[in-house]
């Protein structure tokens, strides 16, 4: 924006030189033409500063808006390898504009919901993965970079019912600057799956109102750990529990097998006050365990028999292809800041 304005000033400037100096000169005025160069060199400065600001402003407004494509866009097009768009992922994060660098962890994180999208939900009919895991190092800068945020902001979910997370940017939605750090979590989990190093990002992404979302992160990363199977058992049997972080914890029960995981999944099936739809995904779950089953089946068979269903017989719970917009969507359901 400052092109035409330093053209006009580098034009003034000239003219106004010439002019001067010639009439300072006529009148032997030394003195003052020492000063008017000293002037005019400190306008010279100037307009070089501003030039180059120019030229870094235009530069990183272009690469936020490239970014911005190749999360929304570039992910699904296939006339971009691989190797073009990590090469403006890694360009990106090793900008010294911290507005790049943060448009870019946003980038990243729309990719890593692009592959967990059903193909039925995507533009194109063709999958294209992009495994940002690939690029050399990026674990490593992720976590490094999730510590320093969450030293300077450990509860980053406080107020968050009201906080504005996302904007409008380019035409498309995007994270806004200082909340993009806060996707981290889900880059992680999607292209670091069953990664013991990524744990503690994922627990301390945790919003205790919400604990649809570390589920949701737990079941995208395949985490089978103790601690991660007492907290789907604890959200199990939470009364406040959102609708969906049940649900998601029933489900991650029967994909994630454990013996204390069966036994509460048949002992939240005993409760009078079990709904239909519980009812019904409780029993494939507890379905999924096959012959481990068997030591509860009398008591599964008198409830089945007295609600007139039946247990499924060795299914295999699938994770939903659109697991990790638990995560992500609960940024965006707020809106953006004019709204």
């Amino acid at each position: 924006m400052y092109v035409g304005l330093v053209a006009n000033l580098n034009k003034l400037s000239a003219d106004i030189e010439s002019c001067s100096c010639v009439a300072m000169l006529r009148k032997g005025n030394v003195t003052s033409l020492s000063r008017f160069k000293g002037t005019t060199l400190f306008l010279t400065m100037l307009l070089f500063v501003l030039s180059q600001n120019a030229r870094c402003d235009t530069s990183h407004v272009e690469q936020i808006e490239l970014l911005d494509w190749i999360g929304h866009e570039g992910v699904e097009d296939p006339s971009w390898s691989d190797q073009r768009i990590f090469s403006a992922i890694q360009q990106g994060l090793s900008h010294k504009n911290s507005d790049v660098v943060n448009a870019t962890i946003g980038a990243m994180a729309w990719i890593a919901a692009y592959a967990d999208l059903k193909l039925e939900d995507r533009r194109s009919t063709k999958k294209v993965v992009r495994n940002i895991g690939n690029l050399p190092g990026i674990k490593e800068y992720l976590i490094n970079r999730w510590n320093e945020e969450y030293r300077e902001n450990s509860n980053p979910w406080i107020g968050s019912e009201q906080t504005k997370f996302v904007e409008l940017r380019n035409s498309k939605t995007v994270w806004k600057t200082e909340w993009a750090w806060l996707t981290i979590p889900a880059i992680l989990a999607t292209f670091f799956r069953q990664d013991s190093e990524i744990l503690d990002v994922l627990w301390q992404a945790h919003n205790a109102r919400h604990p649809e979302l570390l589920l949701s992160l737990l079941n995208v990363a395949q985490m089978e750990t103790e601690k991660a199977n007492e907290f789907r058992v604890q959200i199990l049997f939470d009364p406040n529990a959102p609708a969906i972080a049940t649900a998601i914890a029933i489900d991650s029960l029967g994909r994630f097998h454990s013996n204390d995981g069966l036994a509460a999944l048949i002992s939240r099936l005993k409760r009078d006050d079990t709904q239909p739809e519980i009812t019904s995904m409780l029993l494939t779950s507890i379905g999924s365990y096959g012959d481990k089953i068997k030591p509860y089946q009398s008591i599964l068979d008198q409830m089945t028999r007295e609600r007139g269903l039946t247990t499924p017989e060795n299914l295999e719970v699938e994770s939903p292809d659109d697991e990790l917009l638990a995560y992500l969507m609960f940024m965006v359901k707020n809106g953006y800041e004019d709204e």
